[in-house]
C-alpha cells in the first residue's frame, strides 16, 4: 500500500489515509455515451434528488439499497421519494435496485451480479454517508473509509468515472484564512471539530490518491444542504432545522448566538453535480456547491418571524435552560454539541470556479429568501414536523 501521510497528520489518521494497491487507473469514458450509472445514498436526502436529476437526464440508475431483496429495496426508495414529494416526478421503470451495503467487500453483492453491474455502468455517484455530528471518528471508519475503498474498487472494475460527494467541512474553520476556494488545501484533520468531517477529509485523501493513479473522477463539496426551492421538501434532522424547531417549541430564541451556516438548496446541489458530471472538462476537478453568503442566527430569526412564529429573544443561557427543560425538544440531544459550536469560527467559501464552469448550463443557485423559506415551513407543517404558524 502507498502511504499518503502528510506532515502533521497524527497517528489517528496515518493508517487510514493509505489507499489499497489494487486501485489503479484507467481511461475515462465520454460522458455523453454513458447511459447507465450507479448511485449510492439514494434513500438519503441529497441522494433522492440526485436520483431525480439523473432520471431526468434519461439515464438508467442502479441504486445500492440496504434491503432483504430488490422488492423491499424499491419500497424503501418509494418511501424516501414520497417523503420528499418527488415520487410522481420520477420514472421508476429506469431504476434498478442493487441490494447490498457500501461498507462490505464487493458492496455485499454476489460475484456474478457484481460483474454484470460493472459491465453496464459508466459512472458512479457516491453520496452515501453516515451523517452524525455526535459520533466519534473511530465509529465512522467503516461507513466512510472502508466504503470509499469499495466504491473505488467498483469504479476500477467497471472503468467508471467516480463523482465523489464530500463536504465543505473538510476545511479548517478559521475565518482569518479567507474564503476557501476549490483548489485550496484542506485540513489538517486535527483542526476539524467533528468526527464526521474528519472522516470525510480522510475519504477525500483516498479519492485524490486514486485520481493521481489515473482513476477519472470529480470531487464535490456542498454546503449545508437545505430544501428544494420548488416543493419546499427538507430533511427534518438537519441541524439548523432542529435548532429552529427547538426554538419554536421553547417559544424563545437565543440573542446573538454564533450560528452562521452556508445553506444551499438541494435542487441546486443535485442539478449542479449532474451537469458537471456530464461535461468531460470536469474530470480531475473539485467543485463547491455553496451559496454566495451564509445565514447567521439574526437572519434566521427574521425568516422565522416572517412566516408567523412569535419568538421572544432571550439570552443564550435562558434559551439553553428552556430547551434543556424539555426532553422532547428537538435540540435537547444536541445541547452538548451546541456548547462546543460556540467555540469554533466559521469559514467562508468561494465557488467562483464552479459558477464559471456552470456558466451557460442553465444551472444557477436560487436565493433562500422569504418565499423559499415559507415553502420550507409549509412542507414541515404538511408533514407534522412544525406547528402551523397561523394556527
Amino acid at each position: 500500500m502507498t502511504s499518503l501521510t502528510q506532515s502533521g497528520v497524527t497517528d489517528e489518521f496515518a493508517q487510514d489515509v493509505v489507499l489499497a494497491d489494487d486501485i489503479t487507473g484507467f481511461a475515462a469514458k465520454d460522458p455523453s455515451t454513458i447511459s447507465e450509472v450507479f448511485l449510492t445514498g439514494a434513500t438519503g436526502f441529497l441522494g433522492a434528488f440526485l436520483l431525480k436529476e439523473l432520471l431526468a437526464r434519461g439515464l438508467t440508475v442502479h441504486c445500492l439499497v440496504r434491503a432483504a431483496d430488490a422488492d423491499a429495496g424499491l419500497e424503501r426508495l418509494k418511501t424516501t421519494l414520497g417523503t420528499y414529494e418527488v415520487l410522481d416526478e420520477v420514472d421508476l421503470a429506469r431504476v434498478r435496485v442493487v441490494t447490498g451495503d457500501v461498507t462490505r467487500p464487493r458492496l455485499g453483492v454476489p460475484e456474478k451480479e457484481y460483474a454484470e453491474l460493472a459491465g453496464r455502468i459508466g459512472a458512479i455517484y457516491h453520496s452515501a454517508a453516515k451523517v452524525n455530528f455526535l459520533t466519534l471518528y473511530k465509529w465512522l471508519r467503516k461507513s466512510t473509509i472502508d466504503a470509499t475503498h469499495e466504491i473505488l474498487r467498483l469504479a476500477c472494475a467497471a472503468e467508471a468515472t467516480l463523482h465523489h460527494v464530500s463536504t465543505i467541512g473538510v476545511f479548517e474553520p478559521r475565518a482569518a484564512l479567507g474564503p476557501r476556494t476549490e483548489t485550496d488545501v484542506t485540513g489538517p484533520p486535527e483542526t476539524l471539530a467533528l468526527g464526521y468531517t474528519k472522516s470525510k477529509w480522510v475519504a477525500e485523501q483516498l479519492v485524490r490518491e486514486a485520481g493521481r493513479r489515473g482513476v477519472p473522477l470529480t470531487v464535490h463539496r456542498p454546503g449545508q444542504v437545505w430544501g428544494d426551492t420548488r416543493s419546499g421538501a427538507c430533511q427534518p434532522n438537519d441541524f439548523v432545522w432542529r435548532f429552529i424547531k427547538g426554538s419554536v417549541q421553547a417559544g424563545v430564541y437565543p440573542r446573538k448566538f454564533g450560528l452562521d451556516m452556508n445553506m444551499v438548496p438541494v435542487d441546486y446541489v443535485s442539478s449542479a453535480m449532474v451537469a458537471v458530471s456530464r461535461d468531460p472538462r470536469s474530470l480531475g476537478r473539485t467543485f463547491h456547491e455553496v451559496s454566495t453568503g451564509s445565514l447567521d442566527s439574526g437572519a434566521i430569526l427574521e425568516l422565522v418571524r416572517g412566516v408567523g412564529y412569535e419568538l421572544k429573544e432571550v439570552s443564550i443561557l435562558r434559551w439553553m435552560k428552556a430547551v434543556s427543560a424539555d426532553v422532547n425538544n428537538s435540540m435537547f440531544p444536541l445541547m452538548r454539541m451546541l456548547v462546543d459550536l460556540e467555540k469554533f469560527e466559521v469559514a467562508e467559501f468561494s465557488d467562483a470556479a464552479t459558477r464559471e464552469f456552470l456558466s451557460g448550463s442553465g444551472v444557477t443557485c436560487p436565493d433562500i429568501d422569504e418565499k423559499v423559506f415559507a415553502s420550507y415551513v409549509a412542507y414541515f407543517v404538511r408533514h407534522g414536523v412544525l406547528p402551523d404558524p397561523m394556527a
